[in-house]
């Protein structure tokens, strides 16, 4: 549903400075419905695999991306929890492409690779890059309000890369860690002007204070994220805001200030994203009224190779992050002690390297697979032997049970139960 608060005056007039000649588009196309898009998980399934939903179009900038014609109950399809795919607004989805290519680039640089999204939650740019790399490359996911974490950790394990760590710490307490990772993702808090036809909030809080508050805690977070990247590496700016000041006045401050060099990801001009305004530096916005998704500015800029300084071995910078920050996930779990069992988790199920072969699985319908999300206990067939099973929908992973016999017992994490049917 369109949201029907005004938009924020000072916002209008911000914006007809800004654009003169398109603004009452922008407008005109903040008002309408917002485009529903998912991403499929490049590691689970295939580009043909059905997932429950018809009528699904590409996203032109995302080879993973797919538009719905309209918003299901995304909650009640078990492959969601399967983590086969990710409910994201499409633009954001560049993030994947971006990566796709500066990683011959980007990787050339360390026999170690690593990448961090330092403001990660809830985990939409996070899964981008991990659909565009390569396995074996060791990925960190930072989110500082602890309540965020929690959902970001949730979405990554469900996502199934085994190579993660999910951290919970400020980004200056990051930044001790030294020059260790190949690429830095960086989508700052922003005041959500793009957010302004999803979200009320975004309407309802702009302010010109809080654009000034928002600039200058990017300003702080693009410092600590220049002190965590390789010479030689990459880092990805974003923010969902359309002003100049939280925009490209930050990257014209990393270009001019701090040494970046700017890249440009070579975007086909039929994609209609609209380049930076008034900057010589390569800039991109997403804008509502020309491209199906929500307003997002990105760029990208390569630090400048130095053979002589010294950088992290990834190692040392695993050790330095359990010694010294909050890690809530260290990898996918795979087995925990309970009494005097060691028990499968359900998380490890959901990995892309888990090794079904191992355990014995049932194949469940919708309703059973719907109940096992409630954690609820389930019985299963009688031919089924006692211990631990998989249970599965369409082939995919949702999670154990252990089968004694009259009932099995649900293991599936109590913390992501379902509980709006």
């Amino acid at each position: 549903m369109a949201i029907t608060a005004p938009l924020p005056q000072g916002f209008m007039d911000e914006m007809r400075a800004l654009l003169p000649e398109e603004a009452d588009l922008l407008f005109e196309a903040l008002d309408r419905e917002p485009q529903v898009s998912i991403k499929l998980n490049r590691r689970k399934l295939a580009d043909d695999t059905p997932i429950g939903y018809n009528d699904m179009e590409a996203v032109m900038w995302c080879t993973s991306g797919r538009y719905l014609p309209s918003r299901p109950k995304f909650t009640l399809n078990p492959l969601l929890h399967a983590g086969t795919f990710y409910v994201q607004e499409a633009s954001s989805m560049i993030y994947e492409t971006i990566v796709e290519r500066i990683i011959p680039m980007a990787f050339d640089t360390s026999r170690t690779p690593a990448v961090i999204d330092l403001c990660a939650a809830p985990g939409g740019k996070t899964t981008s890059i991990i659909n565009a790399i390569p396995d074996g490359i060791f990925v960190v996911a930072n989110e500082f309000t602890p309540q965020r974490a929690g959902a970001l950790k949730e979405n990554l394990l469900k996502w199934g890369y085994p190579e993660i760590m999910v951290t919970n710490s400020s980004v200056d307490r990051l930044a001790k860690a030294g020059k260790a990772f190949d690429i830095v993702a960086v989508d700052a808090p922003c005041s959500g002007e793009g957010m302004m036809r999803k979200e009320p909030v975004a309407r309802q809080q702009w302010s010109e204070s809080l654009v000034k508050q928002c600039a200058a805690l990017q300003r702080e977070i693009l410092e600590n994220a220049c002190d965590i990247l390789k010479p030689g590496g990459f880092m990805i700016y974003s923010t969902c805001t359309f002003n100049r000041e939280e925009n490209e006045r930050q990257v014209e401050w990393l270009v001019e200030e701090k040494g970046m060099v700017p890249f440009d990801p070579g975007f086909p001009d039929d994609w209609e994203i609209h380049g930076g305004i008034d900057t010589p530096y390569p800039c991109f916005r997403f804008m509502p009224h020309r491209t199906r998704g929500e307003g997002l500015f990105v760029a990208v800029m390569r630090k400048e190779i130095d053979h002589e300084e010294r950088t992290v071995p990834l190692p040392k910078l695993k050790e330095w992050l359990r010694k010294n920050v909050k890690v809530i996930a260290d990898g996918v779990p795979q087995r925990e002690q309970k009494g005097r069992d060691m028990v499968p988790c359900s998380q490890w199920a959901l990995s892309s390297d888990f090794p079904s072969e191992e355990f014995e699985g049932i194949e469940v319908d919708e309703a059973t697979a719907l109940s096992y999300l409630r954690h609820e206990a389930l019985h299963l067939p009688p031919e089924i032997g006692k211990g631990f099973v998989v249970i599965k929908f369409k082939g995919f992973p949702l999670g154990f049970v252990k089968n004694i016999g009259q009932r099995a017992n649900n293991l599936y994490p109590s913390e992501w139960r379902i509980r709006n049917l």
